[in-house]
């Protein structure tokens, strides 16, 4: 513990050296100089709107998995008013006890009544599937008590531009443009609360993802309308990417979501999506499907392929301390020349949501081989 409080207080040191510097540079192109002060003498940079956190401050700077182990972080952030206008810039680093590879990322952002754009530099590891917050809070929790770490991981270098809608709007649509560097990584950890006296404990094979620069954009679309839980609510979201570089392809999905409430405090949740790739699409860029985002009943990357196709439905009914579900999922990942019906997976299973939703347990039969059980417990419904 003493080396990783070392290692902590010098991340710390370094990253209010950096935002130090930043604050000197924004101040300076503001106009400023940099140690202007008030009559009562307090430097301008200490005027600065800043914030500094480390550890336990946020959850989101303390994760577990079975690439990085334990890994903790520091993050500030400041808001220097500049020849662009007031900026947020936010430094976050972080370390992992077992892969011991330094994490940096800054993000530098503008915000208008019409929009925010951000400008991030980074160093960081990735899930492959975002939506499913492998990195977050929920996974990083099951990993470390119960040794399962449902996320497929790879490290992510270089830089990005990202436009979105100002914060006080619906998201309904974001535009990336990056440039960056992947390649693989691998487990670097057994640990586990409840494997510590089993010695044949080890965590699943981490993905084999493929090395090279790529150079592309991501466009989000994710219209949604009702607002009233008591009327009938619909969405969609339509992702597509692009990129070249080392690897060349194209890729596109588009799922739909609908929710209906019925009589006795019950409600109806249906999902379905697909997707297609084209071109030399990397690994950690197929579509994969399996875990509680994807395929319920069946372990993450039971199926792989360059196109998707997926459904999901839940009847659940409200209590006084949650809800209580049925559900079923099923989904086919391959080839789409070499679609079969009979190659579809699909489960069935009964779920327990608590506390709004913020935990959720289900279990669920996998009914096609190999037809096995499987128990999730993780945060935020799915649906």
């Amino acid at each position: 513990m003493a080396v990783l409080d070392d290692t902590r207080a010098l991340t710390q040191m370094k990253a209010v050296r950096i935002l130090l510097v930043l604050g000197t540079v924004f101040t300076a192109s503001s106009g400023l100089p940099a140690q202007e002060s008030t009559g009562a003498g307090v430097p301008a940079l200490a005027r600065m709107p800043h914030t500094l956190r480390w550890g336990l401050q946020r959850l989101d700077l303390v994760r577990f998995n079975r690439v990085e182990g334990l890994s903790a972080g520091v993050r500030g952030q400041i808001r220097p008013r500049t020849f662009l206008g007031p900026l947020s810039v936010t430094a976050t680093a972080r370390l992992g006890t077992a892969d011991l590879e330094p994490n940096a990322r800054v993000d530098i952002r503008r915000e208008t009544l019409s929009r925010r754009v951000t400008f991030s530099l980074f160093h960081e590891l990735a899930a492959i599937d975002e939506r499913a917050r492998h990195l977050g809070v929920g996974n990083s929790l099951l990993a470390a008590i119960t040794g399962r770490d449902d996320g497929d991981y790879y490290r992510r270098s270089g830089a990005s531009v990202e436009w979105t809608p100002p914060e006080f709007e619906r998201q309904n649509l974001k535009l990336t443009g990056f440039a960056e560097y992947h390649r693989s990584v691998v487990a670097e950890t057994d640990f586990a609360v409840f494997k510590l006296r089993s010695d044949a404990f080890s965590f699943r094979d981490n993905l084999v993802a493929d090395e090279g620069w790529l150079y592309g954009g991501q466009v989000a679309i994710t219209p949604w309308w009702g607002s009233d839980p008591n009327l009938v609510q619909g969405g969609l979201e339509l992702t597509a990417e692009a990129a070249t570089g080392d690897f060349e392809y194209a890729r596109a999905a588009l799922a739909a979501r609908l929710r209906v409430p019925l009589p006795s405090d019950m409600r109806l949740r249906l999902e379905a999506g697909a997707g297609k790739g084209w071109g030399s699409l990397t690994t950690q860029r197929m579509w994969h499907l399996g875990g509680p985002s994807s395929l319920r009943g069946y372990d993450p990357r039971r199926l792989t392929g360059t196109s998707f196709v997926r459904a999901r439905g839940e009847l659940a009914r409200s209590y006084s301390f949650g809800s209580v579900s049925v559900f079923s999922d099923g989904g086919w990942a391959g080839e789409s020349e070499s679609y079969r019906f009979e190659d579809v997976l699909y489960s069935v299973g009964v779920g327990l949501s608590v506390m709004d939703g913020l935990i959720r347990m289900d279990s669920t039969w996998g009914l096609r081989q190999p037809r096995v059980y499987r128990f999730d417990l993780y945060l935020d419904a799915i649906l």
